[in-house]
């Protein structure tokens, strides 16, 4: 009776908190000159630098003294990392790799569908002189060339002529084109069949009916029971979907079918377990804050293999040092250079002794990146620049590209794509003629701007104080930022001393992001999880799919956009379907709620005795019946003290 009753309980007094949560902007009610009282303040702090509290990390807090416990989340290698994550972490096979292994590893697609035609190979293994005879000759070269090679040669590349290759020569070599091109796609199409037989000619049909509806122990014993060709063939006729429940065939299935999909699967899986089970958690909370601030997007070709090490040796490394080194490594890394597209800005050389080919183009200069540079990663859109600033930045970045974007993808400096004249920049004049330095002298200006310290102290006030932060204490922070030349982890000490960072007015003043509403309310309920796949799909459902913001400004770092309806809706639900064990790879033991009243439920959950308003809402909801501990979570999980932080 209590399961049948559950979800118009919960959606009765879902609706009842509703009400209160829709009116959530971030915008304070209290004063920021007013300290909050001393069980509140481990609490607040909890909800800023964390991704929520866990049981017994108040507790530990009380005793390490709060001072003491954010200097250690500023100095994360003090702390002991989690066994747990360790221990989740292990069996990934990507997340460590440098870029041009991945490339190697794991290619756009497997190489059963890669099948190279012979007369490609044929073509390629020709002299420079005959490819050039038979792609720009006349019809008598071209045939003279040719009729020159021995029979195979010239069966394999009659194949893979294309239609200028032919054009003009006799009707006997262009009936043996189509002959052999005909022939070749047949043996291709074959080949194709032989790597790739049909699921009947793989399993017999018990051995199919157990995959697809047998039990996590069924499936992986009989997946188990092949090795080598036949079991990639097997999972791949499968497909992932068939192995959704159980997670270490999936990630195989996927690897096998979709191998780049498969490392950002990794990826993404990599930053959820770290989100909930690391102990150096303001590091997550940074990486992911700045994972925005320098947003690339995971849809946009080659950055879906890139993001591994974008985030590994851009971001991560610099979240607490100087920012004018994380400024230089994002500018750096294939991931930005090909997400902005600085990778094909070049300028068209007048000083070079070589021309074009007629017809051939440069794709010319690209502003993108040194538009998004100013506004979005250092200045500010009101920071001062002008248009002619924008292009003076893309002229000073031309060159920097990538070498070999398919192989090794590295950031290369082309001189024969950069412009070597002259630029002023913000008053700063950079003399002609000194190629890679121009773009890091634009670093330089940039990383020591005022208007960067004050943007970026602001930005940062903003994601740990209110989403309309006091202006002192951004000016107080952009003092720092300026006298110790950008050091991030002095910025952040000068806000974690502040008044305002522990008042009234910065309680509660924040909503939460969906990635931290998920991750928070696993960790609320200390729950045990074994697999982050559909904890990956209720974030993007409520609207951050992770690395997947189109737009260069990442996701917002206020409440404004997630207050719409739908999305409060789909938070309350997500709160029941995890409460009720209901989120697959997630487990979760309320027993520590037994015979508890929902005063006593909600202040385990939130850490300090909740308001009124939310007991009323959950009494009057619950019209005097009891509830068991799993509505009574979710209740809270789901009420505005809990989607704020």
């Amino acid at each position: 009776m209590e399961e049948q009753e559950r979800g118009p309980r919960l959606i009765a007094v879902g609706a009842v908190l509703l009400l209160a949560a829709l009116p959530v902007s971030g915008r304070s009610a209290g004063r920021f000159d007013q300290k909050l009282p001393v069980d509140r303040q481990i609490v607040h702090a909890l909800n800023r630098l964390t991704f929520g509290p866990r049981a017994g990390d108040v507790a530990e807090i009380r005793r390490l003294g709060l001072d003491k416990w954010i200097d250690l989340q500023l100095h994360p290698y003090q702390l002991p990392e989690s066994s747990v994550l360790t221990d989740r972490l292990k069996t990934f096979t990507t997340i460590e790799l440098p870029t041009w292994q991945i490339l190697k590893q794991y290619p756009p697609a497997p190489a059963v569908f890669m099948l190279r035609p012979p007369s490609a190979t044929a073509m390629q293994a020709l002299s420079p002189l005959q490819r050039l005879k038979l792609t720009s000759g006349s019809a008598d070269e071209r045939r003279a060339t040719l009729t020159a090679m021995d029979p195979e040669t010239r069966r394999l590349v009659l194949a893979g002529a294309f239609p200028q290759m032919l054009d003009g020569l006799p009707e006997d070599l262009q009936q043996e084109a189509a002959k052999q091109r005909q022939a070749e796609q047949e043996g291709l199409q074959k080949e194709r069949q032989r790597m790739t037989p049909p699921l009947t000619e793989l399993l017999s049909p018990d051995e199919i009916r157990t995959a697809r509806t047998g039990t996590r122990e069924e499936k992986l014993g009989l997946i188990h029971s092949f090795e080598g060709d036949k079991r990639q063939q097997i999972l791949r006729a499968l497909g992932v979907q068939t192995f959704n429940d159980v997670p270490a065939l999936r990630r195989e299935a996927s690897a096998a079918i979709q191998p780049q999909q498969f490392v950002h699967n990794e990826l993404i899986e990599n930053k959820l377990y770290r989100a909930i089970y690391s102990n150096r958690q303001l590091e997550e909370i940074l990486v992911d804050f700045w994972m925005n601030h320098f947003s690339v997007f995971d849809g946009k070709g080659s950055v879906r293999v890139l993001l591994t090490s974008y985030e590994r040796d851009a971001i991560r490394p610099h979240v607490f040092g100087h920012f004018r080194d994380l400024l230089l490594a994002t500018a750096r890394h294939p991931a930005m250079l090909f997400y902005l597209d600085n990778w094909q800005s070049q300028v068209l050389r007048d000083d070079l002794p070589f021309q074009l080919p007629a017809g051939a183009q440069r794709p010319g200069l690209n502003e993108n990146y040194g538009r998004e540079l100013l506004e979005l990663h250092t200045l500010g859109v009101d920071g001062g620049y002008t248009q002619q600033d924008v292009v003076a930045v893309a002229r000073a970045f031309s060159g920097w590209t990538i070498y070999d974007l398919n192989a090794y993808a590295e950031f290369q400096f082309n001189p024969a794509g950069h412009d070597r004249k002259e630029k002023t920049l913000l008053g700063h004049t950079l003399a002609a003629g000194r190629g890679e330095q121009d773009g890091l002298d634009v670093i330089d200006v940039l990383a020591h701007h005022p208007s960067t310290a004050a943007f970026i102290s602001r930005k940062l006030a903003q994601r740990f104080v209110a989403d309309d932060p006091p202006k002192s204490l951004v000016d107080r922070m952009a003092v720092t930022f300026t006298k110790t030349d950008g050091d991030l982890r002095a910025v952040l000490q000068t806000l974690f001393a502040s008044t305002e960072f522990l008042s009234e007015g910065a309680w509660q003043a924040k909503l939460k992001s969906p990635l931290e509403m998920v991750v928070s309310s696993v960790r609320a309920v200390n729950a045990d999880v074994e697999d982050t796949f559909a904890l990956a799909q209720r974030v993007a459902d409520l609207g951050e799919p992770l690395y997947g913001k189109v737009e260069p400004n990442g996701y917002p770092n206020t409440g404004d956009a997630w207050t719409n309806t739908a999305g409060i809706l789909g938070r309350i639900n997500f709160g029941a379907a995890l409460t009720a064990g209901q989120v697959p790879g997630v487990k979760v033991n309320l027993s520590r709620f037994n015979f508890k009243d929902a005063a006593t439920v909600a202040g385990e959950v939130l850490g300090v005795r909740p308001s009124p308003t939310t007991l009323t809402a959950i009494e009057t909801g619950l019209q005097d019946k009891e509830a068991s501990p799993s509505i009574l979570t979710a209740l809270v999980v789901g009420s505005p003290e809990f989607q704020r932080r």
